[in-house]
């Protein structure tokens, strides 16, 4: 039994109120609840960062600006039970001096943790609604077995482990009675995250993603600070590899420090190794995106590609838009015709004019949304010959700022995930999976700029 001074029946009610408060604001309960935003609703700043053995921690003020820290190493699950989990802490444990709390991952636990645990359990499956969903999956005995409370885990947004326990503690409607040791074998000879795949054909991942990064707090990235020229030293070492460029990352490294410095006057713009030329090219047209106060509009990737290839033999073929049609190897969807580029890429300034004018209105994952599926137009047209997935993701970064959210890069190690989702979109217009991978790169982004702030 778990460790609690509080009586359950207390805790239950005050997670509650916190539900009753963001139904009032909502006008309605929806499923799976936002605890992101109940954080940020309590004044509350969220910030990921890159813990070792804390799953969260909570620095709290009353009556000012506190601040809670979730490990961006853990699944969204378990950070939407942390978010929860130091959303407990405020409501049960804040009345005295000690408002700072150390959340660990293992080890032995207080009691003012099971009871942070209760609350976050408790909010994000009220009993009221959890037995209503166990009602429909139920069998003729009125219980469950571990298919249906993977749908349940779904619908609540929570771990399959946590979501079995709950119904078989709090509620008893698992299908057998089994202690917790007994629980925890079931559970790992189940294998939750391949049954996962196998049985639910959507799942609600990006919904939780979104709602993690439209309460999360953003710092904007500054190329003159060390942190900036880590970032732009990694996205250029990534965007090369992303594109078969074989470079090192200290090659890459040498020669931003070198550019820097000098300028055009570094020795490596009067190389002849095209791999160095496309680097350097790379560092420049990513700065600009970053840095630039030019208003924006889809003809400026001519700008990008002219700053891409600056000191190949032959820059003066920069920036001009292909003359005739190119096939992408592969790719499920060909590029359009090289008569029509000029009318589509018309299109889509319209639609850029309209996103940034509205700008204000967007929240950050419905922003996102946009992006993500103007990053895929311009990326299917292939306006040039060449070097257009790095213009299209310089473009991106650059919409982004205008947002004031982070830049991104696509790992190496992602690029199967990046190609597989723009062709999920060729193939039934579904961005989903780009969105997820623009996000968790924001996310690896802003953890980044918060260790290395200088």
């Amino acid at each position: 039994m778990i460790e609690t001074k509080l009586p359950i029946s207390r805790i239950e009610s005050l997670a509650q109120q916190k539900l009753d408060e963001l139904k009032e604001a909502d006008g309605k309960m929806t499923f799976p609840i936002d605890p992101f935003r109940l954080l940020d609703m309590n004044d509350v700043v969220i910030r990921f960062s890159n813990f070792d053995k804390l799953e969260g921690l909570l620095l709290y003020e009353k009556d000012k600006t506190s601040f809670v820290g979730i490990n961006v190493n853990r699944p969204i699950s378990r950070q939407r039970f942390t978010a929860a989990h130091e959303l407990g802490h405020i409501v049960l444990h804040t009345s005295g001096n000690n408002n700072n709390f150390l959340c660990p991952i293992n080890g032995s636990r207080k009691s003012i943790e099971n009871e942070a645990d209760r609350f976050s359990s408790f909010l994000l499956m009220p009993t009221t609604e959890l037995l209503r969903q166990v009602d429909k999956y139920k069998n003729c005995l009125g219980k469950v077995g571990l298919n249906e409370c993977l749908y349940i885990a779904e619908y609540f947004g929570v771990s399959f482990e946590s979501c079995v326990k709950t119904i078989a503690f709090r509620i008893k409607k698992f299908e057998a009675d089994y202690n917790n040791e007994e629980l925890d074998k079931l559970i790992k000879a189940f294998k939750p995250a391949s049954k996962r795949r196998e049985l639910l054909k959507k799942t609600n991942d990006l919904e939780l993603l979104r709602n993690s990064i439209n309460y999360s707090y953003f710092s904007i990235i500054n190329v003159g600070y060390i942190t900036g020229i880590r970032f732009v030293q990694n996205l250029v070492y990534h965007e090369n590899r992303l594109e078969n460029v074989e470079i090192t990352a200290q090659q890459v490294n040498d020669i931003y420090a070198d550019f820097r410095i000098k300028g055009n006057k570094s020795e490596y713009c009067k190389e002849k190794n095209q791999n160095i030329i496309e680097a350097l090219g790379n560092i420049e047209m990513n700065r600009y995106c970053l840095e630039t106060e030019d208003k924006i509009n889809v003809f400026k990737i001519q700008d990008l590609h002219k700053l891409l290839y600056k000191y190949s033999p032959y820059p003066e073929y920069a920036g001009t838009f292909k003359k005739e049609d190119n096939i992408i190897l592969h790719g499920k969807r060909q590029p359009i015709s090289a008569s029509r580029l000029l009318e589509e890429l018309a299109n889509i300034d319209n639609k850029i004019n309209e996103l940034i004018t509205n700008i204000d209105k967007y929240n950050i994952s419905d922003y996102i949304e946009e992006v993500a599926m103007l990053h895929y137009k311009i990326t299917i047209m292939h306006p040039f010959q060449d070097g257009n997935g790095r213009v299209s993701r310089g473009f991106l970064n650059w919409l982004l700022r205008l947002k004031k959210l982070p830049p991104i890069y696509i790992d190496t190690n992602e690029k199967k995930e990046y190609l597989d989702a723009l062709n999920k979109i060729d193939t039934g217009g579904d961005s989903e999976d780009l969105q997820i991978i623009i996000i968790k790169a924001m996310i690896r982004t802003m953890v980044s700029i918060h260790e290395n702030w200088q």
